[in-house]
């Protein structure tokens, strides 16, 4: 029997639009109402999952930026996996001698090292991979109310930021081409203990302790809940999906997943347009 399912967001729970279909929510409450849990699992930050929460009256725990951290219906920190300090330092420097921009995720929210316009050109490729044919100059008004861009905070002394309490969840960039992410992948090989992916046709890069995995956390919390692995039901669609798949056999890939998803999961499910997440759900409750 089942007694947790555990749901990525972009590209599995939310619809092409980016929203949550009536179809999704309701086999969601129903599921919550026979007693199971149920988990977001997400590369996003906290602050950008509980504006879906609050709209939808939805009460539930979260995994976020990949596995670093790990909330309660609350938004109470249960658990972290961090970026250790010297590692984030190495980036820092790699970010700084190669004039690359990324996103840091932390316990204290957004951060970027770099200028205003960096970050605006961030955010507006970030538009670009969630919302694919807008164009360059579109992408850039819509950044600039975008709050990855109107609420992030800049780093103006390295040193200080890296002695500080802050905890480094995750570093996050998006770029106009594969090139770039490649070039990236391929200078963040020489550090050590990162998990390193993309999830949006490579046009980004997703940097992770190697331990903050979606699947690695979920597992930990399942089991201090007393849940065994095959009480547990997980569905994704991407890269960073890839440790739910692997920990877990009563998997469901989306019809749109990538390639790597189909061929490690145990089920198929609808694409994100068509309620895949609900029919999956209504499958679960039969296990």
């Amino acid at each position: 029997m089942i007694k947790l399912i555990a749901s990525d967001m972009d590209g599995t729970l939310l619809n092409s639009d980016h929203r949550i279909s009536k179809g999704n929510l309701e086999a969601i409450k129903k599921a919550q109402e026979m007693g199971i849990h149920f988990t977001i699992a997400t590369g996003r930050i906290y602050g950008d999952v509980e504006p879906f929460l609050k709209k939808h009256g939805i009460e539930c725990e979260c995994i976020l930026m990949n596995g670093a951290e790990y909330r309660d219906k609350y938004g109470n920190l249960l658990e972290t996996i961090d970026i250790d300090k010297n590692k984030a330092a190495e980036i820092f420097d790699m970010m700084k001698n190669n004039d690359i921009s990324l996103e840091i995720f932390t316990s204290c929210g957004l951060y970027a090292l770099g200028t205003k316009e960096q970050a605006l050109v961030q955010t507006a490729y970030r538009v670009q991979a969630f919302n694919p044919g807008t164009s360059f100059e579109e992408a850039i008004e819509i950044a600039k109310k975008h709050n990855h861009f109107t609420e992030v905070n800049y780093i103006t002394d390295l040193e200080t930021f890296l002695k500080s309490d802050i905890k480094i969840g995750k570093f996050n960039g998006f770029y106009s081409n594969e090139e770039t992410t490649k070039k990236i992948k391929k200078m963040l090989e020489s550090i050590g203990g990162l998990m390193v992916e993309s999830t949006f046709n490579n046009k980004n890069v997703e940097i992770n302790n190697i331990n903050a995995q979606k699947g690695f956390i979920l597992a930990k919390v399942a089991q201090r809940m007393g849940i065994k692995k095959d009480e547990v039901m997980v569905v994704g669609d991407s890269f960073n999906d890839y440790s739910m798949f692997t920990e877990f056999t009563e998997s469901f890939a989306m019809e749109n997943s990538a390639p790597e998803i189909k061929k490690v999961a145990k089920y198929m499910t609808d694409t994100n347009d068509n309620d895949g997440v609900a029919k999956a759900i209504y499958i679960a409750l039969s296990l």
